[in-house]
């Protein structure tokens, strides 16, 4: 009884320690700390804070070019955001591979001391900025059109070899075979918590296999220079990926897969030879006779900012009764804050369907989210005397801090979007990308394995800390008081990789437009679901059967970035 009332005096005090220590780890990213300037057309001050916090050279140079790259692309710099994202682009490839040292690192140190490298889905983002950039030179060049639009093709190709890879990898990449470089301390750590946090398999709805979105942004650059074939493959690879999960995972309306396929049967119709497809597109599309073809419009409309990264505090224990190990949130910040952390816990390790809890959380109604103990008990069984000989139970006698990441619900700001062209209501726009989707379900989707690098780097610096304590040969009282204050040094160091593209918007909208040739007043009217209303007009200049042209459109802005839009 005594003992018991010795642990949970250090226990609790142990905690309050670590919610103190947080006080200290909450700040916005200086990249979060740019955009927000930039939606105010302050895009000097925003470039500045790139870098000031983001060297060209460190650790962190990935965020340098990719923010500093958007920023231009917003700015209408298109030649030197293009300079920009080709070294961010490289850097992603030259990084693909982590090195076993690296990695390593990672495990004892931290996830901040490592190279960051993006995610897998910035790839096509990169090729895609650089695509509309390249357009948005050739409608400023009448010497260099041609070998600016050849460009914006170029990216659309390597773009194409990308995803192919991707789809292969996603079908069949294991890197559970390669050496993982870890000392073997680390080893048997990995060992014991390997099958604690093994990946669910309801996790296998919502990883990144393919981009409809891509392909669709091809097809379209492809068929605007006329190049017929490459467009038809490209928007049949979009109507298979949409339809095979891409819109359902994304919540992406029916309406734009039957957009693709009016595009894929006008291009068919144009290059002849296609009489069965051409036929059976017809029926689908319930159309009864070939059109004759008019120039279209195709608007993109990039919207609001993706959503941030934060970090997500755990206490670990272990319960020598129970033999288990007991994980229990440390939840700090506003009301809304800790009620996230407090359903992302949940959501994470809860029986019911990861997908459903999912889906409310991006929709922001985490009131569906349902609540339990605030603490996950996990027994270890027949492995606890693994744990015991290692000394991993003793080194969790005052416990251990955990970070790791997590986002707040996705606010839904956006009730629609209408494009008037000449003061006349044409049409609304429909998602057809959602970055903070695919922001969220990428966290979700390597929560587990990143919850466990955490643990095991938390447990090595406990374990190198106990065995340096009992090299010392202290009697058991400064021993036990020696280990307090270790824990409460791991904690001051504990942390999660909060670093992301934070400049990105929130979710791009669409919509394709008969038009006649000429000059037309384009007007985007962006209702809010507070309100307001955003207007942002543009006259443009239609002279090709294709034309693109794309926005941002910035929630909270005092007064329009200018450029406010891009005429491609």
């Amino acid at each position: 009884m005594q003992v018991n009332t010795y642990f949970k005096s250090h226990f609790s005090f142990l905690t309050v320690v670590y919610v103190l220590l947080l006080s200290g780890c909450q700040s916005t990213p200086a990249n979060k700390s740019a955009i927000l300037l930039a939606q105010q057309g302050e895009f000097e001050s925003a470039k500045q804070a790139i870098r000031t916090d983001y060297s060209p050279v460190g650790k962190s140079k990935l965020l340098h070019y990719l923010e500093l790259g958007m920023l231009n692309h917003l700015q209408g710099n298109y030649q030197r955001s293009n300079e920009l994202l080709n070294e961010a682009q490289q850097i992603i490839e030259d990084q693909y591979t982590i090195s076993v040292s690296e990695r390593a690192l990672a495990l004892v140190s931290g996830p901040t001391y490592t190279t960051y490298a993006g995610k897998i889905y910035h790839r096509p983002l990169i090729n895609f900025y650089k695509a509309l950039n390249y357009n948005a030179l050739a409608n400023q060049s009448d010497i260099d059109r041609q070998a600016y639009l050849d460009s914006a093709l170029v990216e659309m190709r390597q773009l194409d070899t990308y995803l192919s890879g991707l789809k292969d990898r996603t079908g069949g990449y294991d890197d559970q075979d390669q050496p993982s470089g870890l000392d073997s301390l680390t080893e048997q750590i990995n060992n014991i918590t390997r099958p604690l946090f093994a990946p669910n398999d309801l996790l296998k709805d919502i990883e990144y296999k393919d981009d409809a979105f891509a392909h669709y942004v091809s097809g379209i650059l492809f068929e605007r220079s006329e190049e017929l074939d490459s467009a038809r493959i490209q928007y049949q690879r979009a109507i298979q990926a949409f339809e095979g999960g891409f819109a359902k995972q994304y919540a992406i309306s029916d309406s734009i897969v039957s957009q693709i396929k009016r595009d894929l049967l006008r291009v068919m119709e144009q290059a002849g030879g296609y009489d069965s497809e051409v036929f059976a597109l017809r029926k689908t599309l319930n159309i009864t006779k070939s059109t004759q073809p008019q120039p279209v419009l195709n608007i993109f409309q990039n919207i609001g900012i993706g959503p941030q990264r934060k970090q997500f505090n755990l206490l670990l224990r272990a319960d020598k009764e129970a033999k288990a190990l007991v994980m229990t949130p440390i939840l700090w910040g506003t009301q809304h804050e800790q009620q996230a952390q407090m359903r992302w816990f949940q959501m994470l390790y809860a029986d019911t369907s990861l997908f459903d809890l999912m889906q409310n959380y991006a929709t922001g109604d985490i009131g569906d989210v349902a609540m339990g103990a605030l603490t996950k008990r996990i027994p270890l069984g027949p492995i606890w005397d693994d744990a015991v000989d290692i000394g991993l139970i003793s080194a969790l006698e005052y416990g251990s801090r955990i970070s790791v990441t997590y986002l707040e619900p996705l606010k839904q700001q956006i009730k629609r979007s209408e494009v008037w062209v000449n003061n006349k209501k044409i049409a609304d726009l429909d998602k057809i990308y959602s970055v903070s989707l695919l922001t969220l379900q990428d966290a979700l989707n390597n929560a587990n394995s990143e919850i466990q690098i955490a643990l095991a780097r938390e447990l090595v610096k406990a374990l190198t800390a106990q065995k340096a304590i009992s090299a010392t040969g202290l009697n058991s009282q400064f021993s036990g008081f020696a280990k307090f204050a270790t824990s409460v040094v791991n904690a001051v160091t504990a942390s999660a990789d909060l670093r992301q593209w934070q400049s990105l918007p929130a979710q791009v909208n669409y919509v394709q437009l008969p038009i006649s040739k000429g000059k037309h007043v384009i007007t985007l009217k962006t209702h809010l679901t507070s309100g307001q209303v955003i207007e942002q007009s543009e006259t443009i200049q239609v002279l090709d059967e294709i034309t693109l042209w794309h926005t941002r459109t910035f929630l909270e802005q005092t007064r329009v970035a200018t450029p406010e839009s891009t005429f491609l």
